[in-house]
């Protein structure tokens, strides 16, 4: 899926549209992944986890018609209700139960005592969630700015900013002058903001 297909997820999201299969499972599988290593899963835990969120959000399609779960037709969507909440909340409570329900499936009470006590703290819990998501925001924000920019625009804030790369490096590697690294910083930087400001109006995502 390219950046242009990407980039606008959030924002579905947001406004309730609809969001097929693939788009759905491509953006948000290494945000359930790192939500699943919070509770310990094991590799093949992992990879369960996110065929049971999958068949969570996609099931009213799913269980009418007989598909075979690795070759879901691109015609499958969700639509999610704004009104009932913030999407953000919605997926760490479906995540979080299919963790469980994982957990409880090894007949191990230690396990389980341990994840559900996790779950009681509300504090830790939402300080790591609100961390994670926030991780997820950039990283979509990031795939939006780089399809605004020039290429090289974002390579010199890619090294300086992100990579922490010196000024003179920077400069270097992109051909350009150390002035013109400091220019595309403060661009990126800018539209970056105004990108996350757009994903998370109102709070909805």
């Amino acid at each position: 899926m390219g950046y242009t297909t990407k980039k606008s997820l959030l924002r579905k999201v947001r406004d309730g549209n609809e969001i097929g299969w693939s788009e759905f499972r491509e953006t948000y599988a290494p945000l359930i992944l790192r939500r699943g290593r919070d509770f310990a899963l094991r590799q093949h835990e992992l990879d369960e986890l996110v065929q049971r969120v999958m068949l969570e959000f996609f099931q009213k399609d799913i269980f009418h018609t007989k598909y075979d779960i690795d070759h879901i037709p691109e015609h499958l969507t969700f639509h999610y209700d704004s009104g009932k909440g913030r999407f953000r909340d919605f997926l760490r409570k479906v995540v979080s139960h299919h963790a469980l329900k994982l957990i409880r499936e090894r007949n191990s009470a230690e396990d389980l005592s341990k994840y559900e006590s996790f779950l009681t703290d509300p504090h830790t819990e939402d300080d790591r969630w609100t961390k994670e998501w926030r991780e997820h925001v950039l990283t979509q924000a990031l795939a939006e700015l780089r399809t605004r920019v020039e290429l090289n625009t974002y390579q010199a804030f890619e090294q300086y900013a992100l990579h922490q790369k010196s000024v003179e490096e920077t400069a270097q590697f992109c051909d350009m002058s150390v002035s013109g690294v400091y220019t595309a910083k403060s661009r990126c930087i800018a539209i970056m903001q105004e990108i996350v400001r757009d994903l998370s109006a109102e709070g909805k995502i």
